[in-house]
């Protein structure tokens, strides 16, 4: 009998024991968080694209400030849907904590998107306005601002007698056609002076025939606005083919550095450039507030510069045009 109460008392004793040890641990060492992870997503991941390469940078630094992991991926080529649709279909698999997207234009890739939203993985989408039924919050150059800038500067440049030409890359690309209702809203009063809206499908050639083409047939045009880099590299293959540099002033979007030379040469007399970086670590600063619960704004912009030859040597500028480059 005595041993049984013995052996009854010890195993009291064990169980208080355990309890004690495992609240202990609970309540007064704190056990390592769970390592946070992102997974970006970016229209083309390219060694060659030096936006988005720059994007990738911000994202990058956003997740070593808070200490998360990150994978970033994307297409070889801005038009590759088919390549991020794997990759979206790869990031329901993983299924990472957080997601950031900058979607290419396709019906298809919504629907994935839908997908990480109904498996309740936090979702934030950088640069490309979409349309879901439940918007995720949205990081972004404000594309409107930066085509109001770029009107304004083509009235400028062309001391306020206008007569232009826009150059677009698909009649369905939504930042595009942002780009565009800023320029036609900077130049209301001057729209009659608007030949109209060409589009060259993202290609350069295209670009130059467009351009060359409108050159020809009209002869008082003194202005072309370019909403992306291919219109603005073969548009400016038209202008310099027929001796029109500085009288036909050309207008673009972003920078590269086919673009810089142009600026420098004086072809492309102005380029609308935006803050990449910036769009970059705020993407993945959002979804890891989101992560954590935190509420956050439905959108989010970050401004454009104006950069021209007068102003492309500034400390500033510099660093817009040459992110890679320490100063």
């Amino acid at each position: 009998m005595r041993i049984q109460r013995a052996t009854l008392l010890l195993a009291i004793i064990f169980v208080i024991s355990c309890v004690y040890i495992i609240l202990y641990f609970k309540l007064f060492i704190p056990t390592p968080a769970q390592e946070r992870s992102v997974a970006v997503i970016l229209k083309e991941h390219n060694i060659r694209s030096e936006f988005w390469q720059t994007v990738s940078a911000g994202a990058e630094a956003a997740a070593k400030e808070a200490g998360a992991s990150i994978s970033v991926s994307g297409p070889l080529q801005e038009t590759d849907a088919e390549s991020q649709l794997q990759l979206l279909d790869d990031v329901l698999k993983q299924k990472p904590q957080a997601v950031v997207v900058a979607p290419i234009n396709d019906d298809r890739i919504l629907d994935e998107l839908k997908k990480i939203q109904e498996e309740d993985i936090p979702l934030v989408i950088i640069d490309t306005p979409l349309s879901l039924k439940s918007p995720p919050a949205f990081v972004s150059n404000d594309h409107v601002t930066a085509g109001v800038q770029a009107g304004k500067v083509a009235l400028e440049q062309t001391g306020g007698s206008l007569q232009a030409a826009i150059i677009s890359d698909f009649m369905t690309s939504g930042v595009s056609a942002e780009r565009e209702k800023g320029i036609r809203q900077a130049l209301e009063a001057q729209a009659s002076t608007i030949y109209g809206t060409f589009y060259s499908s993202d290609s350069e050639e295209r670009s130059y025939l467009i351009a060359k083409t409108l050159i020809q047939d009209h002869r008082d045009m003194n202005a072309i606005v370019a909403l992306n880099e291919s219109a603005a590299l073969g548009a400016a293959k038209a202008v310099k083919e027929a001796h029109q540099t500085g009288l036909v002033k050309l207008i673009g979007f972003d920078t590269s550095a086919s673009e810089i030379r142009l600026l420098e040469e004086g072809t492309l007399n102005a380029t609308v450039v935006q803050q990449p970086f910036n769009i970059g670590y705020l993407g993945v600063q959002t979804v890891l507030d989101l992560v954590n619960g935190k509420k956050v704004k439905p959108e989010t912009y970050t401004n454009s510069i104006v950069v021209t030859k007068a102003n492309m040597y500034s400390p500033e500028n510099q660093k817009l045009l040459f992110p890679f480059i320490d100063k």
